[in-house]
């Protein structure tokens, strides 16, 4: 049994033990001993009701992070069993922009009502986050930063931060200066301010020609410029250059990672976010690759029609010449699905997301995507050979039967190789690509042909 396993194993057990009254308290004591990161990466594999009943046994702040950290599409179904008064604390508890991040699993009706809930000046935070566009910075920020005037001194900072409950600033690492109209004139650290007689005011001690971002600039921009500096926050202002925020570096980390994974996805030609392998379900990965497999397809489709125009077939060599003229279409049908498989189950293994002994869940998962997307690739081949190509009844047949049954055993054997490769400790990303597009050719090409043989007169 791996690690993930036995979590899972022990999160559940937890559960039970939460259910008795005698074992009660000792159990939630164990579970506030759980980082919420490692919370998330579990619930991910039990099932939602039983994560909602979990979560209600924990303090709020810790079971509002496992939400925040667990991808969107198990947020979406644990939320549906949890009450409003429960998901109220939740964002009452949670930083602003990460009570943000729980609108999207909520859906627009349901978070609007909570905003009606909580306390007015959070609810307020909320919209005015809410007001800047879709995927900027302004949607990420904390209103919650640290500032001071340039007369402020040492002391008086000190002080500050000696009293100010701890919801008041997000971070303290950076003291941003500002004027009266509260723009941002320079920036100092905690470590200079700790290192300096108390009478040493905020002037002295900071540094002028501050980067900043605007709070209507898209967050990856954002973040990459972050990365650049290598800042642990970056000051936000709206369009009259006053601060409204900071970007913090969680926040942009996530994001890049996020970015770097669908560009690595879409190499795969796979589409959509970043979400974990197991917590999608069978109908959204074939959303997510069925699409580009189409085009993909339809591509193929123009190399046989250049070999009908230069190798016409009539005859008694029409079927022979005509099922030559479907190879690149059905190899490469079978190449294209393998190597998306390949791509997922191999970002999932870098991630955690999926361990060697999870190999069962992922054929099942992948042999029912594969009937979706073969079946429906089987619709359209069969279609196009009888209607467009006009090649008989047969042959249009063995298309038809064909497509689906490589793109099975493609995806089949695409999800198998790099989960044996991890366990042979082989990097999957090294030979996982290359090798099920060579096998999968040479595979290929059997089953069409098998087929053939059981469906077409033999002459």
């Amino acid at each position: 049994m791996n690690s993930l396993q036995e979590k899972i194993a022990q999160l559940l057990h937890l559960r039970e033990r939460l259910s008795r009254p005698s074992e009660s308290q000792a159990a939630k004591e164990e579970l506030q001993k759980v980082r919420p990161e490692d919370l998330a990466e579990q619930v991910v594999h039990i099932e939602p009701e039983h994560a909602a009943e979990i979560l209600q046994e924990m303090e709020p702040i810790q079971a509002a992070n496992v939400l925040v950290e667990a991808p969107t599409e198990t947020v979406r179904a644990i939320v549906r069993e949890l009450p409003d008064d429960v998901l109220a604390a939740y964002l009452d508890v949670l930083p602003m922009d990460d009570a943000m991040d729980l609108r999207e699993e909520l859906g627009d009706d349901r978070f609007e009502s909570l905003l009606n809930v909580i306390p007015k000046e959070d609810a307020q935070e909320i919209r005015r986050l809410m007001a800047y566009p879709e995927e900027s910075v302004g949607r990420l920020m904390t209103e919650r930063f640290f500032w001071v005037k340039p007369e402020a001194t040492v002391k008086e900072i000190l002080a500050d931060i000696r009293i100010a409950p701890d919801e008041k600033y997000e971070m303290v690492n950076d003291l941003y200066v500002l004027d009266e109209n509260e723009h941002v004139i320079g920036v100092t650290s905690l470590r200079k301010v700790l290192r300096v007689p108390t009478t040493t005011t905020a002037a002295a001690l900071m540094k002028g020609d501050v980067v900043t971002v605007r709070a209507s600039e898209d967050e990856e921009s954002a973040a990459r410029l972050m990365a650049r500096y290598g800042f642990y926050a970056l000051p936000v202002v709206d369009d009259r250059g006053k601060m409204v925020g900071i970007f913090t570096g969680d926040d942009a980390q996530a994001i890049l990672r996020e970015a770097e994974t669908e560009d690595v996805l879409a190499v795969g030609a796979v589409s959509g976010d970043a979400e974990p392998y197991m917590s999608l379900s069978v109908w959204q990965l074939y959303k997510r690759r069925f699409p580009w497999l189409l085009a993909l397809f339809v591509a193929e489709t123009l190399t046989g029609q250049v070999m009908r125009h230069y190798f016409p077939s009539d005859g008694a060599a029409a079927t022979a010449a005509s099922m030559m003229l479907f190879l690149p279409l059905i190899l490469g049908a079978g190449g294209n699905s393998g190597s998306q498989v390949t791509t997922t189950i191999t970002r999932a293994l870098a991630l955690g997301e999926v361990v060697p002994g999870d190999w069962l869940r992922v054929i099942r998962r992948e042999f029912a995507t594969a009937l979706l997307v073969g079946g429906s690739l089987g619709l359209i081949g069969f279609a196009r050979a009888l209607f467009g190509w006009n090649t008989g009844m047969g042959l249009s047949l063995v298309v038809g039967l064909a497509l689906p049954a490589i793109v099975l055993w493609a995806t089949s054997v695409g999800s198998l190789l790099p989960i044996a490769a991890k366990r042979l400790k082989i990097d999957p990303a090294v030979m996982s690509a290359p090798f099920i597009t060579t096998f999968v050719d040479a595979t290929g090409l059997i089953i069409y042909f098998e087929i053939a043989l059981r469906i077409l007169p033999k002459s």
